[in-house]
C-alpha cells in the first residue's frame, strides 16, 4: 500500500491527541508534542530549543527489508516518546561490545528547532554523520543539534541509516530483486530527506530551504547525494567537510565484494535472496573476514570497502571523477578540510610518530607513492622549509587525498557554470597532545556545531575555541539561510574558480589566499595515474559507453 504522505499529515493534525503520564513528565513545563504523517511525537523542550529523538522514518531492514530500498515505517496513534537516541546501524564485530544499540531497525532520526507550527520558515540543515560509510551513527552531545536551533534560529536533523555490508552490498548481478542494493544506506537518506519534505514545517523549517552537510563519512554521504536521481529536489545546498567522495565503487570490484559475501555464508550466488534469512551475527562476521581480506581501509579517504556502486540507475555516474553530476548543477556547495586530517590517526596508533625523521617518513609514504615517495617529500620540504619531518608527513597525508579530492569536486563543480562554490581550509591548530595534533580531522565539528565543551579530548584555549566557533557556525548558517557563508568576524569570502582557486583559510585571524600551497596539489594530480585513487579501478572516460 502506498501512502500520501500530505494527506495523511493534514488528517492526523485534525486528530485528538491525548498526553500519557510519562510523556507529560517528559515535556517539562513546555509541551514538545509534533503530529508527523505516521504519527505524534513528544520531545522535550530546554534553554530555548525542542528536541525529539528516535523518530521512525522507515520500518525495520531486517528480514525481507534487508538490501532492500526502506519502506514506510507503520503509522502509529499514541504520542511516541521521542527523548532517547535510535540504535545505530549494526557496526560491531560479533563478541565484542559496540559503544551504542544496534539493529536493523535503524531508520531513525532527530530534530531540533527552536518554535513548533510556528510558520517560521527556518533554515533545515540535515546533518549526515561521519565514520567512513561502515561506522557510527549521530549519538553524542558533540553532533547535537540543539545550540543552532537556539542561538541561530535554524533547525537541524540527523538520520541514522544502514551501513557498511548491510547499506552497500551489490547484489544486483545475481538477482534483480536486489536492483539498487549497494546504494541502500544512501536510499535511506533519501527517504529521511523525504521525511524532511514532508514533515518540516511542522517543526518551524522550511522544506524547500534544505542544506545537506557532513564531516569525513558525512562528506562521503553529501558528495553521492549530489550525484543520486532520487535524492534531486530534496535538498538545496551542500557543505563537504573532510569527506570528499569524487568517485564511488565501479560494478565488478562491487560484484567480487558481494560474492566474498555469499561465500563466507555459504550461500550459492543463485540463491543471493537467503542471506536475507541468516542472523545479522553472520552477516557482521563475515564482513569482518572480508575487511581483512581486503586490507582494511588502506589509505584514509579511499574507498575500498562496501560503498555505493555506479549500477546506472540509483547512481548513474562517479560524483565528480571525469565531470561533476549536471544533478548537482544548481546546488550552492562549501567544501573544505584541515590542514593536518590524519595526524591524530598516527598519534593513536604511535604515539610516538612525531619524533620520526625525513627517511623514516619517506619509506612510510612508499606504501601510497611508491617509488614517487622520495620526490614528494622532497618537494614538500621546498615548499615548507620551516616544517619539520612530522608536519610535512602530515601535510601530505591531508592532500592525499582529502585536500586533493576536495579540489577535484570543486574544479568540476565550477565547470557546470552553475551555482557558486566556496572553498575553505581550517588552519587553527590544537595543543592537544603537545601541539602534534595540530589541525586534524574532525576539529571543525564542535565549531560548526557550537558543541565545544561536549567531549574533553581537546580542554584548554577556550577563548580562541570561542573565536573559531563563532566564525564557522556563523558561516554555515549563513550558508545554510541565502547560499553565501559569512560572519563578522570573517572577510569577505570569494566564490571559488578553477584558475585562483581562492580559498579561506579559517583560523582566529581568517584570511582569503588564492590556491593556497597549489604546487603541492599539482604535483599529487600530476602522479594521479600512478596512485589507486579506488579500490577496483576506475572505468576510463572513453571507454563509459561501451561498459554500460
Amino acid at each position: 500500500m502506498e501512502f500520501d504522505r500530505r494527506n495523511i499529515l493534514a488528517a492526523m493534525a485534525t486528530a485528538p491527541i491525548f498526553l500519557t503520564g510519562s510523556v507529560k513528565a517528559a515535556l517539562g513545563s513546555r509541551d514538545s508534542l509534533v503530529t508527523t504523517q505516521y504519527g505524534p511525537v513528544a520531545g522535550r523542550f530546554a534553554n530555548g530549543a525542542h528536541t525529539f529523538k528516535g523518530i521512525p522514518y522507515g520500518a525495520s531492514t531486517a528480514g525481507k527489508g534487508r538490501f532492500m530500498p526502506p519502506s514506510p515505517p507503520l503509522p502509529w496513534k499514541k504520542p511516541l516518546d521521542a527523548i532517547e537516541e535510535g540504535p545505530a546501524s549494526p557496526q560491531t564485530r560479533p563478541g565484542t561490545t559496540g559503544e551504542q544499540p544496534e539493529s536493523e531497525d535503524c531508520l531513525k532520526l532527530n530534530v531540533w528547532t527552536p518554535a513548533l507550527r510556528d510558520g517560521g520558515k527556518r533554515p533545515v540543515m540535515v546533518w549526515l554523520h561521519g565514520g567512513g560509510l561502515w561506522r557510527s551513527s549521530v549519538a553524542g552531545d558533540f553532533q547535537s543539534g540543539h545550540a543552532l536551533a537556539a542561538k541561530h534560529d535554524v533547525v537541524m536533523v540527523s538520520p541514522n541509516h544502514r551501513l557498511g555490508i548491510l547499506g552497500h552490498t551489490y547484489l544486483a548481478e545475481f538477482d534483480r530483486s536486489f536492483e539498487g542494493s549497494a546504494s541502500a544506506g544512501m536510499l535511506d537518506l533519501v527517504q529521511a530527506l523525504e521525511w524532511v519534505r514532508d514533515n518540516i514545517e511542522q517543526f518551524g523549517g522550511d522544506p524547500d530551504n534544505v542544506t545537506i552537510f557532513g564531516q569525513s563519512g558525512g562528506g562521503q554521504k553529501v558528495s553521492l547525494l549530489m550525484a543520486m536521481p532520487a535524492a534531486q529536489g530534496l535538498f538545496h545546498k551542500a557543505i563537504i567537510q573532510s569527506g570528499p567522495a569524487p568517485l564511488a565503487l565501479e560494478k565488478p570490484y562491487g560484484r567480487e565484494l558481494a560474492s566474498r559475501l555469499l561465500r563466507h555464508l555459504n550461500i550459492p550466488e543463485a540463491r543471493a535472496a537467503d542471506a536475507q534469512m541468516v542472523p545479522v551475527s553472520a552477516i557482521m562476521k563475515a564482513y569482518y573476514e572480508i575487511f581483512r581480506e581486503i586490507g582494511g581501509f588502506g589509505v584514509m579517504g579511499v574507498i575500498q570497502d562496501f560503498a555505493p556502486v555506479i549500477d546506472g540507475t540509483t547512481l548513474p555516474q562517479h560524483p565528480f571523477w571525469n565531470g561533476a553530476s549536471p544533478l548537482s548543477r544548481n546546488i550552492p556547495l562549501m567544501i573544505g578540510t584541515t590542514r593536518t586530517e590524519m595526524a591524530e590517526y598516527a598519534l593513536k596508533a604511535d604515539p610516538n610518530a612525531w619524533q620520526r625523521d625525513f627517511g623514516q617518513v619517506t619509506e612510510q609514504l612508499r606504501a601510497i607513492f611508491a617509488d614517487d615517495a622520495p620526490r614528494i617529500v622532497a618537494h614538500y620540504r621546498s615548499t615548507h622549509p620551516r616544517a619539520a619531518a612530522w608536519e610535512v608527513d602530515h601535510i601530505i597525508r591531508a592532500d592525499w587525498p582529502t585536500r586533493l579530492f576536495s579540489r577535484v569536486i570543486a574544479d568540476e563543480q565550477h565547470k557546470l557554470q552553475g551555482a557558486p562554490v566556496w572553498m575553505y581550509r581550517m588552519d587553527w591548530e590544537t595543543n592537544a597532545d603537545n601541539g602534534h595534533q595540530m589541525a586534524p580531522h574532525a576539529i571543525d565539528i564542535p565549531f560548526v556545531l557550537d558543541t565545544v565543551g561536549t567531549e574533553l579530548t581537546r580542554p584548554g584555549q577556550m577563548d580562541e575555541q570561542r573565536r573559531m566557533t563563532r566564525q564557522m557556525s556563523d558561516a554555515w548558517v549563513s550558508f545554510a539561510r541565502d547560499g553565501r557563508p559569512s560572519s563578522a568576524l570573517l572577510p569577505d569570502w570569494t566564490p571559488y574558480n578553477d584558475v585562483q582557486r581562492p580559498t579561506l583559510l579559517f583560523n582566529l585571524q581568517s584570511r582569503m589566499v588564492n590556491d593556497p600551497d597549489g604546487s603541492d596539489l599539482q604535483l599529487l594530480t600530476d602522479g594521479l595515474p600512478r596512485y589507486r585513487v579506488v579500490a577496483g579501478g576506475v572505468t576510463p572516460h572513453s571507454q563509459k559507453a561501451d561498459v554500460q
